[in-house]
């Protein structure tokens, strides 16, 4: 039978009935009986009745000495047909290892009354009747190990890894050459975090059955983990070329390929994947996440429905659609699905954090809203771990040296460590240790020169939020600063555990936690204003600026603004492009109508994709404003970045989130920027300018916006004077001064080290 149906996407071929069903026959020859049942059970999914697929799932729970499991299958399939003799024979066999030689020879002979001349049949019924029992002797040994195997898989597929492992070593007592029992060992002790153990396992199956391809895989997998990438890459290759239908190799190879950044090859492997299973859909999943990346939007939303398709309860997939639509301005259709994934999975706090993120890109929301928000994912998701927080043996001695423990994922060459990283970089040795507990799985000399000054440093990649927790709480720290917030990646979980006496979100994200864990906010008078103060449950400390940055890296010199070359104004604009909605683009259109002859300057990372940067330019063009007066440019080195900003004479700041690093790296290099304050959330823009002198740069509303662009940029004698100074205005201030920054930083750290110990003597 051939139904005809092929994916969404003409890229993503899917298999018909008939070929999915002869690949499961092919797996089953080769004893690759998960992937048969796998196929199997897809197959019976869209079609309930598949003889041959049922009697496939009977075979399989044969081979796996599941006998009453394989009775029950044929019975199924015999309820839809009772003239095939094959169905008959396998259901006596499986009676008669099941130890029931009445029925097995009642089965039999309904095969043989439609096979009669079958000599197979023949012979299998004149061993029952001759035996009625098979040969204890010879199989008590096999069938022992069967029955612990799979009392050890029933053990992994609950969680119950402990239990599982203690199963698989039964098995291997009474079989000691049993790989099956070794591969999924050394599945369970890598998930147990037990690598090295599991490798020996993986190699010792391997051993034994050296065309073994799932150890193969699984070892790749291991190795991948222990960071010995080039191994594990061979590992897959290994298995593909024992089975170049391997779907999970094909995956596995797809994922180290995208974190190498080698996205075509990654998208290759992954359609390979399911060109060979078309019912994976994790494979799907990540062929939509290198989409994504690639800035084929429409594409990667097609994968995450493949494999919705698939899994309807998948709440990863819908959690990616919705951080798709959410950088297409779609805000309310992203909702929609983090909300989805919450419904699936309601311990979803990555989900929640990301539907928090997105319902503050929403212009018109209130504070009292996006707060709101916030409080339920403390309720959801926090305060159950309420009753874990420990008991702290931390000395109470308020002059001690301190140990300050940093929670971030990017310790290297990024925008968050750019902020917070003079602070560590900068510290009293003295007085203050530094412990990082890192989850960037990418180094660089900026992780270096982190490492060279920590006391500790901890790679978290590999810990879930538990065991970070039990490890900050192992290692004493006294104050615990969390540097990201709601944003992606961050392990506001682990906080949520309480495993420091005093814990802070600083310089991440600017809205707080709204987490009783949390004890403080980082922030300015301008950055939270003050009749804001009261949504929030942390307690906020006030600082000079509430961001800060690093000033070691190499700036290019400042040159004169370039109307002066050009004749025309060219206003930029360099922030996420998510945070340019519609009407942050209908703003600047009308800048644009105000001043005929002004270009924009769009520079940001997703313009890299020629989708995206049609999308702009159709939205520019149908709301009047020609191509010409638009360049687009997606990514560069940061250094050409900066260079970049001479080719710009007013950065335009997008609302309601608006620019933190590149409101820093615009002033640095002279570049002023406008911000529209009053309809800007927790306005950090606002902040710089004003420790720069330069208010007069915060528009209120905006037709004060727009009336203020439209004057600076007709004084092109004020711009050449302001981009002259700016640099030394920076230079001189809190803002570019890392040492009178750390040190306003540790003072407040000492105060509330000394505050917690009068509560504690």
């Amino acid at each position: 039978m051939n139904d005809g149906k092929q994916a969404k996407d003409d890229d993503q071929p899917r298999l018909t009935i008939d070929e999915a069903f002869a690949l499961a026959v092919e797996h089953f020859n080769a004893e690759r009986y998960s992937e048969a049942d796998s196929l199997s059970a897809a197959i019976l999914k869209s079609y309930p009745q598949h003889i041959a697929a049922i009697n496939m799932q009977g075979s399989i729970a044969q081979k796996c000495n599941r006998y009453d499991v394989a009775v029950e299958h044929f019975l199924r399939a015999l309820d839809i047909d009772r003239n095939i003799a094959i169905l008959h024979f396998n259901l006596g066999v499986s009676h008669y290892y099941n130890k029931q030689p009445e029925q097995a020879k009642k089965a039999l002979q309904a095969a043989l009354k439609i096979e009669p001349g079958n000599s197979h049949f023949n012979s299998i019924m004149n061993t029952v009747k001759k035996n009625p029992y098979p040969n204890v002797i010879n199989q008590t040994k096999d069938n022992e190990a069967a029955k612990t195997l799979q009392l050890g898989i029933s053990a992994h597929r609950a969680g119950n890894i402990a239990e599982a492992i203690d199963w698989y070593n039964k098995v291997l007592v009474i079989d000691s050459v049993n790989t099956a029992a070794l591969c999924n060992l050394g599945a369970a002790l890598q998930q147990q975090g037990k690598l090295e153990e599991a490798v020996v396992a993986y190699n010792k199956a391997i051993n034994l059955k050296p065309e073994f391809e799932e150890a193969h895989s699984n070892l790749g997998n291991t190795l991948i983990e222990l960071g010995r990438v080039k191994e594990g890459i061979v590992c897959y290759q290994k298995a593909i070329s024992i089975n170049p239908s391997y779907a999970s190799a094909h995956n596995n190879l797809g994922e180290v390929r995208y974190k190498q950044n080698r996205l075509d090859d990654a998208v290759l492997s992954f359609k390979t994947a399911i060109n060979f299973k078309p019912t994976m859909a994790e494979a799907h999943l990540n062929l939509g996440i290198v989409f994504n990346k690639q800035g084929l939007l429409d594409k990667a939303i097609a994968s995450y429905k493949n494999a919705i398709d698939i899994k309807p309860d998948y709440a990863e997939a819908y959690n990616n659609i919705g951080l798709v639509l959410q950088e297409q301005s779609k805000y309310e259709d992203a909702i929609a699905n983090y909300k989805k994934a919450l419904e699936i999975k309601e311990d979803y706090s990555e989900a929640h954090s990301n539907m928090i993120f997105c319902v503050d890109l929403i212009p018109d929301i209130s504070s009292d809203l996006y707060h709101t928000e916030r409080k339920r994912w403390n309720t959801q998701h926090a305060m159950p771990l309420r009753k874990f927080w420990p008991y702290f043996k931390n000395i109470a001695d308020p002059d001690k040296v301190l140990r300050i423990g940093y929670v971030n994922a990017d310790f290297k060459h990024h925008s968050a460590s750019h902020i917070f990283g003079p602070v560590l970089l900068n510290h009293d040795a003295n007085n203050f240790e530094i412990y990082c507990y890192a989850g960037n799985s990418v180094e660089d000399d900026m992780t270096q020169q982190y490492k060279d000054v920590a006391t500790g440093w901890v790679s978290t990649i590999k810990m879930d939020d538990t065991a970070l927790a039990a490890k900050i709480h192992s290692d004493q720290i006294d104050i615990l600063v969390d540097t990201a917030g709601q944003t992606q990646g961050n392990r506001l979980m682990a906080f949520a555990r309480k495993p420091a006496p005093i814990q802070i979100t600083a310089w991440g994200y600017p809205h707080g936690t709204a987490m009783e864990a949390m004890d403080y906010l980082f922030a300015d008078p301008i950055f939270i204003p003050k009749k804001e103060r009261k949504n929030y449950s942390e307690e906020i400390i006030d600082l000079s600026c509430v961001i800060h940055l690093n000033p070691y890296i190499s700036y290019p010199d400042v040159a004169e603004p370039p109307v002066l070359k050009n004749g025309y104004i060219t206003f930029g604009a360099f922030n996420r492009l998510e945070k340019n909605s519609q009407e942050v683009y209908l703003l600047w259109i009308e800048l644009l109508k105000r001043l005929p002859d002004a270009k924009l300057f769009i520079k940001t990372l997703k313009l890299e994709s020629q989708e995206r940067k049609e999308e702009v330019e159709n939205f520019f063009i149908a709301n009047g404003i020609d191509k010409s007066r638009l360049m687009l440019m997606g990514r560069t080195t940061h250094k050409e970045h900066l260079k970049i900003h001479n080719r710009v004479d007013i950065m335009l700041d997008p609302f309601p989130h608006n620019g933190g690093m590149t409101t820093l790296e615009s002033v640095r290099m002279g570049v002023p920027v406008l911000t529209c304050e009053k309809i800007t959330r927790c306005p950090t823009s606002a902040s710089i300018l004003h420790v720069m002198g330069m208010d007069e740069w915060r528009a209120e509303f905006k037709e004060d916006f727009l009336t203020k662009a439209v004057e600076f940029a007709a004084d092109t004698n004020r711009l050449k004077t302001l981009r002259a100074q700016m640099r030394s205005r920076f230079d001189s201030s809190v803002l570019g001064d890392p040492k009178l920054y750390t040190n306003e930083i540790e003072a407040i750290y000492r105060k509330l080290w000394k505050i917690w110990c009068a509560k504690n003597k």
